[in-house]
């Protein structure tokens, strides 16, 4: 996995994780979303989830074991 690949969450392994969004539309990540790496890290990741008006639903970071790349 590098910056910008697609990933899906596969595992949460922590509750209440903190996360970001645009206001109106953000939420927390849930198993079996999609979004891209926007920086990779030793252990963890930034991940972006967007809807499609570009919209950001959630930011977060994850354990890479949190997480599995995904095609297509």
């Amino acid at each position: 996995m590098k910056e910008l690949d697609a990933v899906k969450i596969v595992k949460l392994l922590k509750a209440n994780r903190p996360f970001d969004g645009t206001e109106g539309v953000k939420r927390p990540p849930h198993f079996g979303d999609i979004g891209a790496i926007v920086h990779f890290g030793k252990e963890v990741c930034t991940v972006e989830c967007v809807d499609s008006e570009g919209y950001t639903v959630w930011l977060a970071d994850f354990l890479i074991e949190e997480l599995e790349e995904t095609y297509g």
